[in-house]
């Protein structure tokens, strides 16, 4: 592994440094032989509470020691922060927090409280189970208003998502979490969220296969599903007079590509005949999909081993529709490779287009040193950046993420009993990005700079890390996607146990990004921070209680998996 190492300073930075670690990567090749960029350049606040010499590391000594309770920050400080436990009228809410979506100054935020991801299971969410309206104040204050319980939102956990339409229409989907392989029909509540502090229920739609990832086209036309790929079209619940949601079909069943694809199988299968692999198709092509703004393509990953195939297709012809309602032609598969997609998005840098990609490993073995291609069952995953210029030729340009996962650092990992693999993702700008935002479970919220697509470095961070008030141990984990607002410089984002936080990135990082600058070209309003902004310790101040009945821990609902697993939470 090739390491440099440059020093960088600043007025107003108690920590600065550039740690290098590169990588050459091949088409969508997930090696654990390869170097994976773990460069930072942090720039924290006087006042931050930054983490030690391991880059996203809670180590075993600050758990026992209460140091983890205070958090751990680096241009990123804390301005409000709810644990969703009691909404503004004192009604409860079920402990355990997931997914986010949003909608103009308001969040949503999915509840995991009993969701069964098993196979063929049935949820058994408590009476108080829903997800979370929260209204958030220009100065990021946020409020947690009331819980939304109907037929989707009680066990939805990661299944849910939002889009602000360019008319300024905000719709939100929300389904029931499932991973079966024959489903019963599965709840998917579509709400009118313009007025988001008011959400309208518009339908509650049953899906006649699983769901387990949602997400709406820019227009608000399409809604696309996964765990099996499928589509509806909801626009007719706008129209004069409403005509019901239309369900497309199941994608997988009619684009091509092979029914497994284990390592390089998508890669080997790229030269033989059309006729021939037309005749198979994947089982798994994809956990979340994500569409481009003309919603002529679709940007889909499967997950596991078994599955590791990455897919760019057309889908142009199969939204198109004959009076008869049949697709005027099948789904086009422009390039499938050896790649994952748990979470799935695209960005644009320096004028090119990438997409941005990763695993997950959430069964409690995410350690450095087993291999990561045995996630999402062991083993770290990470964020990709690849390349789609040239779509039918995509080219992974680099791996990035945090020292902690190297197999030297497994030692400490494995005694902190820490999982610090990526989850969900997100961009700050998918037309002109500059900085990539990661859920990583223990450690936290990460932020990335990427404009040098090639050369990665982490600039930023806030890790809630132990949220438990008592003498006992309960590591957080950031494992929902993540909403930047430009006009504010807040960056929000939810928790499983600590709640829905609003950070703010400090005026240091902000000067290094160039965010005012790129905010005057996008004709934003440039924040207003307070002056000598020396940032803010960590959590401190931030008001942490004990749920009553405990914390939900995720790892004991993957239970067709226990064997492999062990407690990802210290108690």
């Amino acid at each position: 592994m090739r390491v440099r190492r440059i020093g960088a300073g600043a007025a107003v930075v108690a920590l600065a440094s550039l740690a290098l670690v590169r990588i050459e990567a091949r088409a969508w090749d997930t090696s654990p032989l390869q170097q994976i960029d773990t460069a930072q350049h942090h720039l924290c606040g006087k006042d931050d509470l930054p983490e030690g010499t391991i880059q996203g590391d809670v180590p075993k000594a600050d758990q026992d020691s209460g140091r983890a309770q205070k958090g751990y920050n680096c241009g990123l400080e804390l301005l409000g922060h709810t644990q969703l436990l009691t909404d503004a009228n004192g009604n409860s809410r079920a402990a355990g927090n997931a997914n986010m979506a949003w909608a103009g100054h308001c969040a949503y935020v999915a509840g995991s409280a009993g969701v069964n991801v098993a196979p063929q299971g049935k949820p058994n969410p408590p009476p108080n189970a829903g997800v979370a309206v929260i209204s958030v104040s220009p100065d990021g204050t946020p409020t947690f208003l009331s819980t939304l319980r109907s037929p989707g939102a009680l066990a939805t956990s990661e299944t849910l998502g939002g889009m602000t339409t360019p008319s300024g229409r905000s719709i939100l989907v929300i389904g029931q979490y499932g991973n079966d392989i024959v489903s019963d029909p599965k709840p998917m509540d579509v709400y009118d969220v313009t007025d988001c502090e008011h959400p309208q229920l518009m339908t509650t739609y049953y899906w006649p296969e699983n769901i387990h990832n949602l997400t709406i086209t820019q227009d608000g036309k399409y809604v696309f599903a996964t765990l099996p790929l499928q589509a509806v079209d909801i626009s007719g619940l706008w129209a004069t007079p409403p005509t019901p949601v239309t369900y497309l079909g199941d994608i997988q069943k009619v684009m091509d590509g092979p029914p497994v694809a284990t390592g390089p199988t998508a890669d080997l299968d790229d030269n033989l005949p059309a006729a021939v692999r037309s005749q198979t198709h994947p089982q798994d092509a994809s956990h979340e999909a994500w569409p481009s703004p003309d919603d002529n393509t679709l940007y889909v990953g499967g997950q596991t081993p078994q599955f590791e195939i990455f897919s760019i297709v057309d889908i142009s012809q199969w939204l198109q529709r004959n009076p008869d309602g049949s697709p005027k032609g099948n789904p086009r598969v422009i390039s499938q490779e050896s790649g994952r997609g748990h979470s799935v998005r695209t960005a644009t840098i320096g004028g090119k287009p990438y997409v941005l990609h990763s695993e997950e490993s959430v069964f409690g073995s995410a350690y450095g040193c087993i291999p990561q291609e045995a996630a999402p069952f062991a083993g770290p995953a990470q964020p990709y950046l690849t390349d789609i210029s040239d779509p039918a030729h995509p080219r992974t340009v680099v791996e990035f993420g945090l020292q902690i996962n190297d197999p030297q650092n497994c030692p400490q990992q494995l005694q902190a009993k820490e999982n610090d693999s990526v989850h969900y993702h997100d961009v700050d700008n998918p037309t002109d990005t500059t900085f990539v935002m990661a859920s990583m479970w223990n450690a936290g919220l990460r932020v990335f700079d990427v404009r040098n697509a090639t050369q990665p470095a982490e600039v930023a961070y806030f890790n809630p890390a132990d949220v438990d008030p008592t003498a006992k141990v309960d590591l957080d984990h950031a494992w929902g996607h993540i909403r930047y607002l430009p006009d504010k410089g807040q960056i929000w984002f939810g928790t499983a146990d600590g709640g829905f936080w609003v950070v703010r990135i400090e005026p240091q990082v902000r000067q290094y990004l160039k965010l005012d600058q790129k905010n005057a070209q996008h004709h934003i309003p440039i924040p207003t921070l307070p002056a000598n902004d020396l940032g803010r310790p960590g959590t401190v101040g931030a008001a942490l209680e004990r749920p009553q009945w405990g914390y939900i821990d995720i790892g004991p609902y993957y239970c067709e998996f226990n064997g492999l697993s062990s407690p990802i939470k210290s108690s």
